[in-house]
This record gives structure tokens, sequence and C-alpha cells, in this order.
């Protein structure tokens, strides 16, 4: 009875462990342009360096010159909210114009 309610303890956590979900922005300055370009936030279940360049693809698209592309990463909603508003104020402060784009990543 012990082993079971183990296996079952271990697959629950298993599952939820697949379910996990992170969440994301990607910014991406351009210092000869003195702007930053910044997506929304979104979730993500999956770690991979697509997201990076999608939003460089989707930059490239509309003709926006840039610098390195960036997409942070948090465990909560919360944790990226905050790294999205330091962000802001980071570049705010050294005189940066925020550009918010529409964008979500591909699926």
């Amino acid at each position: 009875m012990f082993t079971k309610i183990l296996a079952g303890l271990a697959t629950m956590a298993v599952s939820q462990t697949a379910l996990a979900t992170d969440w994301q922005y990607c910014l991406a300055p351009s210092d000869i342009e003195y702007k930053v370009y910044l997506s929304g936030v979104f979730a993500t279940r999956e770690v991979s360096r697509s997201t990076d360049d999608s939003f460089k693809q989707m930059l490239f698209t509309k003709g926006l010159r840039h610098d390195v592309v960036q997409c942070p990463r948090a465990d909560s909603e919360n944790a990226i909210m905050t790294m999205l508003r330091d962000a802001v104020a980071y570049n705010q402060r050294i005189g940066r114009q925020i550009v918010y784009l529409y964008w979500e990543p591909t699926r």
C-alpha cells in the first residue's frame, strides 16, 4: 500500500513538472536610435532559443534596427513583471525611448 502511495505521488510530481509554466518577455535595445523594443509578458511551457529568434525575426520584418535580443525568464508572473518594470525603469533612466510592441511567440 505504501509503495502504491509513493508511486502515485511520484507520478503527480512528474505531471506537475511537465505542466510547469515559465514566464517571459523579450527586449531589444537599439543604441543607434536610443530606443528599446519590448514585448508584453507571456507564458511558455517550453525552453528554447526560438523565442529570441522569433522576436528578432519580427523586428527584422518591421524594419526595426536593434542590437542583441534578450528574452528573460522567470518562474512566476509576478517575478517576470518585476523584471519588466526594472528593465523599463533602467532604460528610461539612461534616456532610451520605450517602444512596446504587440507580439507573441509563434507556437
